[in-house]
């Protein structure tokens, strides 16, 4: 028997943001989240570089992940 995937196509394209309700201002804001956090990824290491008060409390926070 066949899959019928009928159902399935609208969630890879803008209808289906439309069938379960997303609007262009979620859209929007899910894509600017996205956008803030992969800024502060990239920015972190220069952060912790420049300022090393900030470093401290990063290695005494998160030190424990490299060990």
């Amino acid at each position: 028997m066949m899959q019928d995937d009928g159902l399935h196509a609208p969630a890879a394209t803008v209808s289906g943001a439309l069938i379960y309700g997303w609007t262009l201002d979620t859209v929007v804001l899910a894509l600017w989240a996205i956008y803030v956090l992969i800024l502060i990824a990239i920015k972190l290491p220069d952060l912790v570089e420049k300022y090393p008060l900030i470093g401290r409390i990063w290695r005494a926070l998160f030190g424990w992940v490299r060990r």
